[in-house]
């Protein structure tokens, strides 16, 4: 058995196994077999990102925030960019998650966890497996660990070296946390916890770790979550993070049944556990009173889960010049709205999901931005708040009254 030089965990065979048999949503067609089988044993034999011990801590403040003491900012990049993973760019993210974070105490009055869409954010759903670009037919741009933005077909063709290229990134990105004092060791109130969608089961699943304790973990990241287009409750993603020790999340949004929640619920939280779940609310602001009859149904089903507002991929709209843009105050409004739902519905509002970056872009509508072709419009995917729009939305955070002194 391949194993990691870190000594107290090894491969985990059986997860891996259990999981790649299972229908798995948004995978690339990779062209070369061979090469992929070459990486996963290479990832096989990598050391973890993040230990069992870091996993078990974060999970043991979000059990915190289940029971009301603590709140949660997570945000970072729609998807990372690989060229970006040195001290000097994740400094700037550390530095918005601290204002953000600043914000958010101030209206809740509780201490903040803070959450980076960091070290690992580098693939992406897409609605089309294909696109046209001038008449062209080609693949979709599935995220920096897949292809490449350009549109012509070589910059398209999956290739698995990607894979060990943002192994790499994620791994330059965490040693840059810890030598910011933001990282391993660091105290939980000015901790920076990794996070991303673990989309790609290439890359997930050779990072599934076995602790001496017995327990196994998701070694890619503190705090793993599953997208609106991969919570499917018996396909490969969701099992893979029921299988996981990590604290887990799952985003839903308006096409999302009552059925379905509480069976990602059993799936994800079956001992109903305080910390383990978080649901994401991504409904957009025109369709966030569909959120109610979920809270309802997972209070009612006994699960502590953390609702998280995502106010950002249920808002999304068009430019005149055809750009990717969500406006300001849509954003707003959603969270506004989730708070209050959550609140009457009996659930627990625990904070913010967040697309933004502190970098000079214009690639949302507001704040007296507006999005046009040039250098301030460069996600990778879709479009985030700069810093002062980050600001004026996280301001729209607040807790209900009875539930501040509760």
């Amino acid at each position: 058995m391949p194993t990691s030089s870190c000594p107290d965990t090894a491969y985990d065979t059986l997860i891996p196994s259990v999981v790649a048999a299972l229908p798995a949503a948004q995978q690339p067609e990779w062209p070369d077999p061979g090469r992929l089988a070459l990486v996963h044993t290479e990832l096989a034999r990598a050391d973890p990102l993040v230990t069992y011990d870091s996993v078990r801590a974060l999970r043991r403040l979000l059990s915190r925030a289940a029971e009301g003491e603590l709140c949660v900012l997570q945000a970072g990049d729609c998807a990372e960019d690989p060229a970006e993973c040195g001290p000097a760019p994740l400094a700037r993210k550390a530095e918005m998650l601290d204002v953000l974070s600043d914000i958010v105490r101030t209206g809740a009055g509780r201490p903040v966890v803070r959450v980076g869409r960091v070290a690992g954010q580098y693939a992406k759903p897409r609605s089309h497996p294909e696109e046209l670009h001038d008449g062209v037919r080609l693949p979709v741009y599935r995220g920096p660990m897949v292809n490449a933005p350009h549109p012509d077909a070589d910059a398209r063709r999956p290739d698995p070296a990607r894979i060990l290229s943002c192994y790499r990134a994620a791994r330059r990105a965490v040693e840059s946390l810890d030598r910011l004092g933001r990282g391993e060791g660091s105290p939980a109130e000015t901790r920076v916890w990794t996070s991303h969608e673990a989309l790609l089961l290439d890359y997930e699943l050779p990072l599934v770790r076995r602790h001496r304790s017995g327990r196994s973990y998701l070694a890619s990241t503190h705090w793993p979550w599953v997208g609106e287009r991969t919570r499917q409750p018996d396909g490969a993603h969701v099992r893979l993070l029921a299988e996981v020790d990590n604290p887990v999340a799952c985003k839903v949004g308006p096409t999302t049944t009552v059925e379905q929640v509480l069976a990602l619920c059993a799936a994800l939280d079956p001992e109903r556990s305080p910390g383990r779940l978080s649901l994401v609310a991504r409904f957009g602001a025109s369709r966030i009173d569909g959120l109610a009859p979920l809270v309802r149904a997972v209070r009612r089903a006994g699960h502590p889960v953390l609702w998280l507002c995502d106010p950002m991929h249920g808002n999304g709209e068009r430019t005149a010049h055809g750009l990717k843009t969500r406006r300001l105050s849509a954003v707003m409004a959603e969270i506004s709205r989730f708070v209050d739902i959550v609140s009457a519905e009996g659930g627990r509002s625990a904070g913010l999901h967040l697309e933004a970056s502190p970098d000079d872009i214009a690639e949302c509508t507001g704040a007296g931005f507006t999005p046009a072709p040039g250098p301030a419009y460069r996600t990778l995917c879709d479009p985030r708040l700069n810093l002062v729009q980050a600001v004026a939305a996280t301001a729209y955070w607040r807790l209900p009254a009875l539930e501040a002194v509760a």
